[in-house]
């Protein structure tokens, strides 16, 4: 990895992890999404889930990669499951 990569991915990591705003996590509450630590990551997890449940095969092929990620990384044997809760 070069030392650009590695200056984007600790500036992504970084920004990733700050806690949303009370209006940004007060619109997510408002949306049914209730979350301990409100931060820009879970906001762009909701964003992707949101167009992945409207039909958006980049979207839903994106979380299928990150779950699949994930579960490597932990190896807990659970499985995920995704839940279509969104109105029109």
């Amino acid at each position: 990895m070069s030392e650009s990569d590695k200056l984007l991915y600790k500036t992504m990591k970084l920004l990733l992890n700050e806690k949303l705003s009370e209006a940004e996590a007060q619109s997510l509450k408002d949306e049914g999404f209730v979350l301990k630590n409100p931060t820009r990551k879970a906001a762009v997890m909701i964003a992707l889930y949101k167009k992945a449940a409207a039909g958006d095969l980049s979207a839903i092929k994106e979380l299928r990669s990150i779950v699949s990620e994930q579960r490597e990384e932990k190896n807990t044997g659970r499985a995920v499951m995704i839940i279509d809760d969104i109105g029109n």
